[in-house]
């Protein structure tokens, strides 16, 4: 039965009634999601509004005029149609639900999307309300006109475990001008998470065999669908979680109030929270507070120092852009000091959803999480859920350790360790926790207490490296976090510091890390300055604006230091500078160095403890085989020849006096014995610069070259030798090497360090010390290793013998006007072992009115002294060559150079330098074939005074004469072989013409020379070969035409240009009436190409054969005359003396003891030591008092000076 009753006016109508077998249908649940574009129906939404304001199915607009949409979202034509409600039905208020069929659990990242259309002076609201069996909770709202347009909403759903339903509700204004429109509804991400056979080790495994991150168990989120990603999270190690279901847990602070969502919705907070997704939930919401109160603090229980601690927590933030919500660390250090560190920033308006975050940071200090509120100018809602901490945060639950033990906080097992061991440069600690304060720092956690003490507007700050920073990469991981300063506009020159925190006492042997960045070559400058307890700053270590855009690496030694110390980066900067991964190596109190072998170095595996430099532009290379530039370098390593050794690459970009360093570790002082350096060194090229060895000093900082040698040194690897001694104080060993030109590159291998002196080296230059050369006597005033001229004018060297320059070392003994006449003063090499023959060689200056005499000896073991050379009176200004063989010795033995004074006198310098000992018997004088060295030839590079008496400067720069063996540096062009052998392992000089430009001087110069009435010839092989291969040429000179501004002398043979790819013979002619010597001179042609060599040069007695002498000059002829005259006479009467002396001599020999150093003229016996007889020289016949010593000898003494002889070194 239908009962109907109308009352006046109204009518009640009935139609369609159907009756249907079984029970009516309710509102069925949907296994699906329901969305709908109501193109065809509702699609089960249905209106269940409860007054005449209801949501109808509608298209082409609204009967009420202007406002409803008059196209659909779906299709955008009136022909579509959307559920809209009429503001002109209802009444004031009344509300129109549309509601979704029952749907079952949403996921927690189920999301529901909408289009709205909200059109009309008068509108109301809409809302969008999640509804369950006994709770409706609003989702989304929005109220007032919005335009007549299609608009999209967009809602999290979030997880919903039971059944539900999504209505839409609009709200009647007090007008009738304004409707409300829905289209186009959709549902995405709603359903479960699928289960899988296997989860990968790094997921979690939900019981229902669901995968879920591991980072997301336990933070208040139901990933899995089952609820087992937050089950049981406490006995997992996961302190610290606050839903604020209870209360606010540990949380404190003031300016957060504790609200549940139905009493904050809609003035305080959001309709819902987040753990129970409904308005029944609780949460936290800043307080109430006007803009000029403290911004609201909610300060976490304390976490202990931890790693990789990971904060997770939930916020809304709804209405108001301009509030900030933040999160940061206030860590609270034991000093008492402590800071906040920003950690994360939200200063958006999202709407409607409630979002997740998660911030990982470590502390190496007790600290606290501070979640801070700054009130914006809108009032806003915004509030804050469940947080939740990863398993590596650990909580002040009580003191995990003793009182006397430090908690090793990121190590697993929570380890302790004895508290003294915090802050000792040593990792006590698994992952070094011990040593986070105490200076190490990479930056990357924080700034490890090195703080900004800038008192200008610059200062240091701790950035991460992206794309757009400067640099964009730090050093530790190339995305990480480097300390830097930033220049600022106008003020240049304002100062940036960096405090290190306080160190602890270190070792003699300490030493500090770091890699630092410039952006320009003009950036600025970096400084690292030192403060000790109760003293001043002092600065160790700066780099001025020089540097190149890299990340670049120094070593500081620090020293030792008995109590705390400071560090600071200094830096004044136009450009950034950067800083990162400081670290203290060998700090501790307790290090000892290890033995001096553990530095010996083959560099097959790598530097063995070695470190590049960054004093210069260059690095040391490390490489196999030959270097990349042509004509210089070693063609493999010295080792085997086939592996590894380091050196400097000297062609562009490399330039002129680039610098390379090599720095061993800090080494222990070195005493009495001190130690050996040794190492194999390859100079070859035109253009060779130096290497040199620089020893030093920690404390105080001090350098001092104790090892030198400039220009080619030849093709083939050689030892370089130092004996360390007399230092006193830990020091490190700095191999240097420095660029000379683009052919120059200098290579090093094989670095030995022993205890106890050097092995004697056969050869000394002085270049690089004083090869354990030392003076018998504690005196002075004695023998002084020397570099340019001598400290008396007109006297003495103006350069070594070596290197011809003002910078080259030799031995030099001063002359003083308190010199005793006969004083002596003797420098005594190392001791040598026995042997049987050989061949000493040295140069020597002596050059001045008051020259006394040079004595060298050989002395036994036994302090038995053999005369081997003396030298008397002025010799010119130049150095000369001597020789003398060595004789057998069956006892060690060593060197001894005497320096005999004439008296008091400044004019009277004399010298020695380049002192070699050979196994081979003595050359005959004026020949050399360059097997060994350049005999008595000098190179002067391309030095324009052939007498020897000026500085050369770099001669290596305009190519001198190299000596080389094998195919030249261009093969097309120079010998294959050499002429004395034959053979690619033969030796020879050369030019290389491609060094240098037209009319480039290089000569070779020989020794003195004493003129003979039959002359010489000069005869020698050349090899002059390629397309402009210059002129070579043979000029004699003496000291007479020099003087007089003939630096060059005569010209006696002359060849230019391509010779052929041979060996050539010539032979010159010389008839000279005074001491002379010959210089080979070659001069670059125009363009530069080809090689010039010589070979076996040969000065003989008498004329070339088949070669007519030169003849002399008128006078030359009638010195000869007078000469040869004055000597047949002299030569009777000493004859006749030498004759009645030697009859005397014979008969006291076998009594008197007396040695013979004169040859004894027939009465010696065979074995009898020989000397030289020179020009200007003192005979001396000495009586041998039982192996008494020089000074008690009895001496006789004669002076010759009659007549030049032509062999000055041959034994009489």
């Amino acid at each position: 039965m239908i009962e109907a009753e109308s009352l006046d006016g109204g009518f009640v109508a009935v139609d369609d009634i159907s009756i249907k077998p079984g029970s009516c249908p309710g509102n069925e649940t949907t296994e699906g999601f329901t969305g709908c574009s109501f193109e065809n129906d509702t699609c089960d939404w249905l209106d269940v509004s409860t007054s005449k304001f209801q949501w109808l199915r509608n298209r082409n607009a609204t009967l009420s005029e202007n406002t409803g949409p008059s196209v659909d979202n779906t299709l955008g034509t009136e022909l579509g149609w959307y559920m809209a409600v009429e503001a002109d039905k209802g009444e004031e208020n009344s509300f129109a639900t549309l509601q979704s069929p029952t749907m079952n659990q949403a996921s927690a990242y189920c999301t529901l999307h909408f289009y709205y259309h909200m059109y009309g002076k008068d509108m109301g609201g809409l809302l969008v309300v999640l509804g369950t069996d006994s709770r409706s909770t609003p989702l989304w709202w929005l109220s007032g006109d919005q335009g007549n347009h299609w608009l999209h909403g967009e809602v999290r759903v979030a997880r919903v475990p039971h059944q539900f339903s999504i209505s839409f509700e609009a709200v009647r204004s007090f007008s009738h001008l304004g409707d409300v429109a829905i289209d186009d509804i959709s549902f995405s991400n709603c359903t479960l998470p699928d289960p899988q056979p296997s989860c990968p080790e790094v997921m979690f495994t939900c019981n229902n065999k669901v995968c879920v991150e591991r980072n997301r168990v336990c933070d208040f989120t139901d990933d899995c669908g089952d609820e087992s990603d937050e089950a049981e999270c406490e006995q997992h190690g996961k302190a610290g979680r606050c839903s604020f279901e209870q209360g606010l847990c540990s949380w404190t602070g003031i300016g957060w109030t504790w609200h549940t969502a139905t009493d904050a919705w809609p003035m305080h907070g959001p309709p819902r929270d987040h753990t129970q997704n409904t308005n029944a939930g609780h949460y936290v919401v800043p307080g109430p507070g006007s803009l000029t109160e403290p911004p609201g603090e909610l300060i976490s229980h304390t976490l202990l120092p931890s790693a990789n601690c990971s904060v997770r927590f939930y916020h809304f933030s709804q209405d108001d852009a301009s509030a900030r919500l933040s999160l940061h660390a206030r860590t609270q250090w034991p000093s008492g000091s402590g800071g906040d560190t920003a950690l994360w920033l939200w200063d958006q308006s999202q709407s409607y959803s409630w979002q997740r975050a998660e911030v990982t940071f470590s502390s190496s200090a007790p600290s606290k999480i501070v979640f801070r509120y700054e009130r914006g100018h809108a009032s806003g809602l915004v509030a804050l859920d469940d947080v939740s901490f990863s398993e590596s945060c650990l909580f002040d639950t009580g003191p995990p350790c003793k009182d006397d033990e430090f908690h090793c906080w990121r190590s697993e097992g929570t380890p302790c360790v004895s508290a003294s061991r915090q802050c000792d440069y040593r990792l006590d600690c698994p992952l070094g926790e011990d040593e986070d304060t105490c200076g190490p720092c990479t930056f990357e956690r924080d700034q490890c207490q090195w703080n900004d003490s800038s008192q200008g507007p610059r200062g240091w700050l701790r950035q991460r490296a992206t794309n757009q920073t400067t640099p964009p990469t730090d050093h530790t991981s190339q995305t990480g976090f480097y300390m830097k300063v930033e220049p600022v506009p106008g003020r240049p020159l304002d100062e940036a510091r960096l405090s290190s925190p306080r160190l602890p006492a270190s070792s003699a042997y300490c030493q500090m890390r770091f890699h630092f960045h410039m952006s320009s070559e003009r950036a600025g400058s970096l400084a690292v300055l030192m403060q000790q307890a109760g003293a001043g700053e002092a600065t160790l270590w700066s780099r001025p604006h020089n540097t190149v855009s890299r990340w670049a690496y120094k070593s500081l030694p620090l020293g030792q230091h008995l109590q705390p110390y400071k560090l600071f980066f200094i830096s004044k900067v136009n450009k950034t500078v950067a800083l990162d991964d400081i670290s203290f190596v060998n700090c501790e109190a307790s290090y000892q160095p290890p033995a001096l072998s553990n530095y010996s170095c083959t560099f097959e595996e790598g530097l063995c403890g070695w470190e590049q430099g960054s004093q210069g532009q260059l690095e040391w290379l490390r490489t196999s085989g030959p270097t990349d530039t042509p004509n210089t370098g070693p063609s493999g390593d010295h080792t085997s020849g086939t592996g590894k050794y380091l050196y400097i690459e000297s062609s562009p970009p490399s330039q002129k006096g680039n610098v390379a360093w090599l720095k061993s570790q800090l080494l222990a002082p070195a005493g009495e014995e001190g130690y050996c350096l040794t190492f194999w060194y390859h100079m070859y090229g035109a253009t060779v610069g130096s290497l040199r060895v620089v020893l030093q000093k920690v404390d105080p900082y001090e350098q001092t070259t104790a090892w030198q040698l400039n220009g080619s040194q030849g093709r083939d690897w050689q030892m370089g030798r130092l004996h360390v001694t007399d230092q006193p104080r830990v020091h490190l060993a700095i191999l240097e090497a420095r660029v000379g030109g683009e052919t120059g590159d200098i290579a090093v291998d094989d670095v030995k360090l022993v205890s106890g002196p050097c092995a004697a080296s056969d050869v000394c230059d002085f270049e690089t010390g004083s090869c354990n050369w030392q003076q018998e006597a504690n005196d002075n005033s004695g023998w002084v290793r020397w570099s340019g001229s001598s400290p008396n004018p007109n006297t003495g060297p103006v350069t070594d013998h070596t290197t011809h320059t003002g910078w080259g070392h030799y031995y030099l003994l001063p002359s003083k006007a308190s010199d005793l006449s006969g004083h002596r003063t003797k420098m005594a090499s190392p001791w040598f072992t026995a042997a049987n023959g050989g061949c000493l060689q040295l140069w020597y200056h002596m050059h001045g009115p008051g020259v006394g005499t040079l004595n060298v000896y050989r002395q036994s073991q036994s302090r038995q002294d053999t005369l081997l050379l003396f030298r008397s009176g002025d010799h010119s200004p130049m150095w000369r060559f001597a020789q003398a063989p060595l004789g057998d010795r069956t006892l060690p033995y060593r060197i001894v150079v005497e320096g005999v004074s004439e008296g008091p006198t400044q004019s009277g310098d004399m010298a020695f330098d380049d002192v070699q000992v050979t196994h081979q018997p003595c050359p005959p004088p004026g020949h050399c074939d360059f097997e060994s060295s350049l005999c008595d030839w000098s190179n002067l590079g391309g030095g324009a005074d052939l007498g020897g008496g000026a500085d050369l400067g770099g001669g290596a720069d305009l190519g001198g004469w190299l000596r080389g063996r094998g195919a030249s540096p261009h093969p097309s062009n120079g010998p294959d072989v050499d002429h004395t052998t034959d053979s690619d392992q033969g030796y020879y000089v050369h030019i290389d013409t491609y060094v240098g430009g037209w009319g480039t001087v290089s000569s070779l110069r020989g020794d003195l020379l004493q003129a003979a009435t039959g002359g010489h010839c000069l005869n020698f092989w050349y090899h002059m070969n390629g397309s402009d291969v210059g002129t070579l040429q043979v000029y004699i000179n003496d000291r007479k035409m020099h003087n007089s501004g003939e630096g060059e002398g005569v010209l006696l043979w002359n060849k230019d240009g391509n010779q052929g790819h041979t060996w050539l013979e010539a032979s010159v002619p010389a008839l000279h009436g005074n001491a002379f010597w010959f210089v080979f001179v070659y001069q670059g042609g125009t363009s530069g190409g080809g090689t010039v060599a010589l070979d076996d040069i040969n000065v003989l007695s008498g004329p070339c054969p088949n070669v007519p002498p030169t003849p002399p000059t008128t006078e030359e002829s009638l010195t000869v005359g007078l000469a040869v005259g004055l000597t047949l006479m002299s030569g009777v009467a000493i004859a006749s003396s030498l004759y009645a002396f030697n009859n005397w001599w014979t008969a006291r020999w076998s009594a008197s003891g007396f040695v013979c150093v004169c040859g004894c003229l027939g009465g010696a016996p065979e074995n009898t030591d020989r000397v030289d007889i020179a020009q200007n020289s003192v005979f001396e016949i000495m009586s041998d008092q039982q192996e008494a010593q020089h000074e008690s000898e009895s001496d006789l003494s004669f002076f010759n000076n009659l007549y030049e002889p032509s062999q000055p070194d041959t034994p009489v």
